[in-house]
């Protein structure tokens, strides 16, 4: 599936800061789901790292056809990681508002 240049970094931001939420709000209470929320978030970046390296050792070792692909790829730019971080503060600020009972039928 291949997406548009500036929606990977969006999409990775909507998903980044309501994990980050999640971790915060249970460190903040003391509930314990903190703990949950550490796994989840190193667990995924644990990942990502292997199948990051994973595909790194292929491509230089194995397959010339998948080193000049990955030579391709896109490397990200303080661009994209600005992009990253607005998306996951909307996101969050969204779902916080959200859950605390904001409702936009109040507003208008």
């Amino acid at each position: 599936m291949t997406f548009p240049h500036s929606t990977k970094p969006v999409i990775m931001g909507s998903v980044m800061g309501p994990m980050m939420m999640w971790m915060l709000h249970g460190a903040m209470t003391g509930n314990g789901v903190t703990g949950w929320a550490l796994v989840a978030f190193l667990g995924a970046h644990v990942a990502l790292i292997a199948v990051v390296m994973s595909g790194v050792v292929f491509a230089a070792r194995l397959s010339p056809r998948a080193k000049t692909f990955i030579d391709r790829l896109h490397r990200p730019s303080l661009h994209h990681v600005a992009i990253m971080l607005v998306s996951a503060l909307a996101i969050s600020g969204a779902v916080h508002l959200v859950a605390h009972g904001f409702s936009i039928q109040g507003v208008v």
